[in-house]
Formats: structure tokens, sequence, C-alpha cells
């Protein structure tokens, strides 16, 4: 009778380890099924959004590449701030902000690039209008630029030659380069060239006043920078007090501040600071930020 319980005992033993390991083994390949799935999914859309960004920079790096340097860099950034801090959500923070800094910079690298087009367009419309004076075709006055000028203009009117000369409008010519690198003032070059080609005008004459117009309206935006300056300085200053007041307290006494990082009170002190922060910041640049 002993040696049945025995039996009976070890038979349901085997059976919930059996079915334990089934429902794992269940529960691990749906998992993996519906990550794989996401994943697939994610890949396709970043890689699509990487290779525009790529494009855009006229840059040779593979797009599946800034993938897998969004991998490593969260992999890198947790590792290394989790090391040096000890603690696992400061890692975790890390590890996102390593995961997003690759398409931060590739913004940033972007935003440079427009700015710079923003301010090679005047120089760009003098020499459309001097070539145009000269005898010059549009097309033409378009590739002194993508000849003579320094990048990233020649570039994208270099675009524009060899789209015009498969056939493309010069107004669809000019969208799509506004597609490209968006500007205010490329979008009144663009304008101005459409309504040209209906009404007729002198797009000499029209290109001149357009680039006047973009000299006072930097001269005006220069001024008014100077203006702010300080106010953007205060603002940003008032947001590093805190973080400089942490450091050079952590090196007199590295015990003050260990319960902001240990305990629950001290996140949650420290997300609130980090927000009320942020807000002060940002409310400071909008102030201060003034469109012209």
């Amino acid at each position: 009778m002993l040696l049945l319980a025995d039996a009976a005992g070890a038979l349901i033993v085997n059976m919930v380890a059996f079915l334990g390991g089934l429902g794992t083994f269940i529960f691990v390949f749906v998992g993996y099924l519906l990550f794989s799935a996401g994943w697939d999914s994610y890949e396709e859309r970043f890689v699509d959004g990487a290779e525009r960004s790529v494009e855009d920079l006229f840059l040779t790096i593979p797009p599946q590449q800034m993938l897998w340097l969004s991998v490593l860099g969260t992999f890198g950034f947790f590792a290394l701030v989790f090391v040096a801090s000890g603690s696992m959500i400061l890692g975790a923070f890390a590890g996102v902000l390593g995961f997003y800094s690759p398409k931060i910079a590739l913004r940033m690298q972007k935003t440079k690039r427009q700015n710079k087009f923003g301010e090679q367009l005047t120089d760009a419309l003098i020499t459309l209008t001097n070539a145009l004076r000269s005898g010059f075709a549009l097309p033409k006055a378009f590739q002194l630029i993508a000849q003579d000028m320094p990048k990233p203009i020649c570039q994208e009117f270099g675009i524009l030659v060899q789209e015009l000369r498969l056939g493309i409008e010069t107004e669809e010519g000019l969208a799509n380069m506004y597609h490209r690198v968006p500007s205010v003032d490329l979008d009144l070059v663009k304008t101005s060239v459409g309504i040209a080609a209906e009404v007729g005008g002198n797009l000499a004459e029209v290109f001149d006043r357009i680039a006047f117009t973009i000299r006072e309206r930097r001269r005006i935006e220069g001024r008014i920078d100077s203006l702010t300056a300080q106010g953007k300085i205060q603002g940003l200053m008032v947001a590093l007090i805190p973080i400089l007041m942490m450091v050079a307290i952590n090196f007199i006494d590295e015990n003050m501040l260990t319960p902001l990082f240990t305990t629950v009170y001290g996140y949650v002190t420290l997300g609130v600071m980090a927000i009320m922060e942020g807000l002060g910041y940002f409310l400071v640049r909008k102030i201060t930020t003034i469109e012209v």
C-alpha cells in the first residue's frame, strides 16, 4: 500500500513537472513568435526611416547598421552607467538614451545641414540673378550653383539638374528639394518660380528681391538672438545649478546623497526634480524664442 502511494506521488510529481515544462516551453515559444513578429515590424520601420535620413544627408552608412548601433548603444550605455553608479534604474535610463542616440545624432546632423543650406541660399539666389541677367537659361543657372558652390547646396542643386535632364518640371524638382530640405526661403523660391512659369515675369528681379528679404530677416533674427542670449543662458544655468550642486555635495560627502539613489522616496524626488527642471528650462526657451 505504501509502495502504491509512493508510486502515485512520484507519478503526480512527474506529471506536474512535465506539464510545467510543457507550459514553460509553450510560453517561451509563443513569446518568441510574438517578439520576432514585433521585432521584424520595428526593424522594417527603423530601417526605412534611417534609409531616408541617410540619403538626405548623403551618407554611405548602411541603414541596417544604424539599428545595430542603437542596440550596441543600449547595452553600452546601460553597462557603463550601471557599473559607475550601481543603480539599475539609472542604467535603464542610460540604455534608453543609448538606443536613441544614433537617431538623435542623425537628427542633429540633418538640422545642421538644413541651417547650412539656408545660409548658402542667399548666395545661390545672387548667383541665379547674375546668371539670368547675363543671358543664361534657368537650368544652366542651376548648373552653375551645382558646380561652383560648396556643400550642401551644390548637392541639392546637382540633384535638381539631374532631374531636369530626365524631363522633370522645374516646379516639381524644386518641390522635391523642398521635401529633402524644408525651408521657408526655399518655399518662397519654389512658389515664385511656379508663378513665373504660369503668368510670366522677370525671374532675375524676383530672385534679387527674395535674396534681399532673406538678408533682412536674418539680420533681424541676429539682432533678436543677441537680445535674448542672456535669457537663454540664464535658463540653462538655472537648469544646471541643481546638478552641479549635487556633484559638489557628492565630492564633499558621498553618503549625503545616497538616499536619493537607493530609496523609493529618493527616486520620486529625482523624478519630480527632473520634470520641474525640464519644464522650467523649456518655459524659458519658449519665452526667449521669437519667430520672425
